[in-house]
């Protein structure tokens, strides 16, 4: 009988063992290091750099892997939950606090991802994300406005509450002795209020 079926299992196990410790690795890295290279990455693997290559094709495709790792463990799969909310306020709500459960659960790796950007040191593909967010937004106030909340439509009103949900609020309005889940309710209120919803 043929052992090469359980060979293959064993094969592709041992391939996603090792993708799970390099996307580990590579978030030790971001934490940890100055600079977020290959070599630095397959170094805290433990693994050679081209087997990082094998597995991600390079660099970006490494970081994509990271962000949804970040998206599955933080929570973000909720998502399509408060979007299949028929209550247009009440899935505005849930997406704001999927979103501080999100940040609450990366909140160290978030700030340094966050600063690279800021400081201009790296190009990590946030704003891809905070752009996917703003149009999840859009979509719901634009629920909200066809409700008979006129106001929600406003562009205006869309970007004040892009700031809203963003990392860098969340993480100063939460501050030192709290993190974003334990002012999930506050920033709410906070984003009801700016639209308009109380």
């Amino acid at each position: 009988m043929s052992r090469r079926p359980y060979e293959l299992k064993q094969r592709r196990a041992d391939m996603d063992a090792t993708r799970a410790r390099i996307i580990v690795a590579a978030q030790r890295v971001l934490i940890s290091s100055d600079a977020f290279t290959l070599e630095g990455v397959a170094r805290e693997a433990g693994v050679a750099r081209v087997t990082v290559y094998d597995r991600f094709g390079g660099r970006e495709a490494l970081v994509e892997a990271i962000f949804d790792d970040l998206a599955e463990s933080g929570g973000l799969t909720q998502l399509p939950e408060a979007f299949g909310l028929t209550d247009p306020v009440a899935a505005l709500e849930r997406f704001v606090e999927i979103f501080c459960g999100f940040y609450s659960t990366h909140r160290l790796l978030l700030r340094r991802l966050h600063a690279m950007v800021v400081l201009g040191r790296d190009d990590i593909g946030t704003s891809e994300r905070d752009a996917r967010r703003l149009q999840g937004l859009s979509v719901l106030l634009g629920r909200v406005a066809e409700a008979g909340h006129q106001g929600a439509a406003d562009p205006d009103l869309v970007h004040a509450i892009h700031v809203l949900t963003g990392f860098a609020f969340m993480d100063a309005f939460a501050g030192a002795d709290a993190d974003p889940t334990d002012v999930a309710s506050s920033v709410v209120a906070l984003v009801k209020r700016v639209a308009n919803l109380d």
